[in-house]
């Protein structure tokens, strides 16, 4: 549990309370189930200052997702008494994208940013004889090169899979990778899943056999 304490300057962490210092500033609060929440702005700012870089980028797009603005971050941030962690929060910041569409394509992006690759297009339509032919994760334009976040869950939920067998859908996915590798200009295409992205994952070999511009496997272990 994580509590803001406004009698503290100082975080704490108990045995089973973790607490966020408040002592002189004004703590934004919503309801939620008849209970005092901090509101969005002020929880990322928690958590990216407290947790390790992926639940920390993770919770930061999610917020960015529902609204909440990369500037009131910023300043949510500068208005902390504490710099501990601080540098770290606003590299995390500036990372966040509200584009991302799940935990996996968070933390995806953020090893992008890790191995120092250019900035991809999130969620590019390639369209043909006036239709969608795909929407992919991650675009790299330069390279020719795409990326998807493979979660694996669109095999293994049957509520995912609208009426179809798990082998109907590696079908259809291999169907779908090939008709965006014949789409021109797309000269790779790469598929990581939460095994490749995190620390240790095979995620930075997979995307220089697809020819982007990797040229030495980050190190990352938790905490990020």
């Amino acid at each position: 549990m994580v509590l803001t304490d406004p009698t503290r300057e100082r975080s704490q962490r108990l045995r089973f309370a973790d607490k966020v210092p408040a002592r002189g500033r004004s703590v934004p609060t919503v309801e939620i189930d008849g209970i005092a929440t901090t509101d969005l702005v002020t929880t990322a700012v928690d958590i990216a200052l407290r947790s390790d870089r992926g639940h920390a980028i993770v919770v930061l797009d999610a917020v960015l997702r529902r609204g909440a603005r990369r500037e009131d971050l910023i300043a949510e941030l500068e208005r902390r008494p504490t710099r501990r962690g601080a540098a770290r929060a606003a590299r995390l910041i500036g990372i966040a994208d509200a584009r991302t569409e799940s935990p996996g394509e968070s933390l995806t992006n953020l090893l992008f940013h890790d191995l120092g690759l250019p900035a991809p297009i999130l969620q590019q339509e390639f369209r043909a004889h006036g239709g969608v032919v795909a929407r992919v994760d991650f675009w790299f334009p330069d390279q020719g090169v795409v990326v998807e976040f493979d979660g694996l869950f669109k095999y293994r939920d049957r509520s995912m899979r609208g009426g179809r067998s798990a082998e109907d859908v590696v079908v259809d996915e291999k169907l779908r990778e090939d008709a965006v590798r014949a789409i021109p200009g797309v000269e790779g295409v790469a598929r990581v899943t939460w095994r490749d992205v995190l620390p240790g994952g095979s995620a930075p070999t997979e995307l220089r056999r697809a020819g982007l511009p990797v040229s030495h496997a980050v190190r990352r272990t938790p905490p990020w």
